[in-house]
């Protein structure tokens, strides 16, 4: 490739080279990109990949959404 990339072998290779991309680029989320991971970026994914990653993203959601925000109360 013109860049120095190289070419993934396999649809699993490719995918798998997509997900680590993700996870060290800037400004992608790094626990959405992990879920993505996990369940979607798959050569074969489970039937039920898409509702498993929805479920994870619905917790990632909730324990971002209690956390306490980073300086604290102002007011």
């Amino acid at each position: 490739m013109a860049n120095g990339e190289e070419v993934a072998d396999s649809p699993d290779e490719f995918l798998k080279a997509l997900a680590g991309r993700l996870k060290g680029a800037v400004g992608v989320d790094d626990g959405i990109a992990g879920i993505l991971e996990a369940h979607i970026l798959k050569a074969t994914p489970t039937q039920n990949a898409v509702s498993q990653a929805k479920d994870a993203i619905l917790k990632l959601a909730a324990e971002r959404a209690s956390s306490p925000k980073p300086g604290g109360d102002n007011g």
